[in-house]
């Protein structure tokens, strides 16, 4: 009798964007994008093993072909010519819609242990290349740290490593379909620029309050239209007296740079007996290892 195989397992990150330009549209009619992204400690529990003859994404009600995390299983089987069956199993605790690639993290968490599991058959080059298809986010997911996205947001290259900063993260009920944001960015929003130099003096310094006045993102007025809750968790994290705040990528999660652990730890109580429920106290973390 076949012994079943054990799970290979690792934590996949969620990102922040401290900030998110779009200076404008791309040839192929994508937006163009500058942003500083950043992993933070945040993650979902993803595993893997061969198991049966299909691929198969168990992530409760985000379960089966539509996950992102099945489509990098597939892209991997192609690349290397294989026809085992994978088994993928995800502990979800980011928040979907809140711009916070929860889903894209999973993905690049797929595709480490994948590569992982059948001994490495692809080298780092590749396997960026096969995140890059899945979606721009999986490439920062696979790598993660600190970098900075041009492009459609897959090209990325690295900053100096942030500081650990102490966050606060709170989320609306409501999400914010990414699309859609981009849509209404292109009726209300107003084309921004971001300047690298900045971003890497403030990092290199290593101080909190210069990159907290530095912290922008174009898509929050149009996101802001179709979730008005968001900015006034910006306000309430302002008042808690954090160094600044911001919605990520295209929301709806807001994050607050706190003054200290213990002070993020007291300003996620005082939101909590507001009574909001989707408050999460986390930290940055360094680059993202297999």
């Amino acid at each position: 009798m076949q012994m079943e195989q054990s799970f290979l397992t690792t934590f996949a990150y969620a990102k922040i964007n401290l900030a998110l330009a779009i200076p404008g549209i791309l040839e192929d009619g994508y937006h163009e994008l500058q942003s500083v992204m950043q992993s933070i400690a945040l993650h979902d529990i993803v595993r893997v093993r061969r198991r049966g003859e299909k691929v198969v994404c168990r992530c409760g009600a985000l379960s089966g072909s539509g996950n992102l995390a099945y489509k990098a299983a597939v892209l991997f089987q192609e690349q290397c010519g294989l026809s085992d069956g994978i088994e993928i199993e995800i502990e979800k605790n980011i928040p979907v819609q809140a711009g916070l690639a929860g889903g894209s993290t999973d993905a690049a968490a797929t595709l480490r242990l994948l590569n992982q599991l059948y001994e490495e058959p692809l080298d780092r080059e590749v396997l960026l290349a096969l995140a890059t298809r899945c979606g721009a986010d999986v490439a920062f997911c696979l790598q993660g740290g600190t970098m900075w996205a041009t492009g459609r947001g897959e090209q990325l290259e690295l900053l100096p490593t942030a500081p650990k900063l102490d966050l606060v993260l709170i989320k609306p009920f409501a999400g914010v379909n990414t699309r859609e944001a981009y849509r209404r960015f292109d009726e209300v929003g107003q084309c921004g620029h971001l300047t690298r130099t900045d971003w890497e003096n403030a990092l290199t310094q290593r101080s909190t309050q210069r990159i907290a006045d530095l912290l922008y993102n174009d898509l929050e007025s149009a996101s802001i239209q179709m979730v008005p809750q968001i900015l006034k968790f910006k306000q309430l994290l302002l008042e808690a007296k954090c160094y600044g705040a911001l919605m990520s990528g295209s929301g709806s999660c807001v994050f607050g740079i706190a003054q200290g652990g213990q002070h993020a730890i007291e300003v996620a109580g005082q939101l909590r007996k507001k009574g909001f429920k989707n408050v999460w106290v986390t930290t940055t973390v360094a680059e993202v290892r297999g």
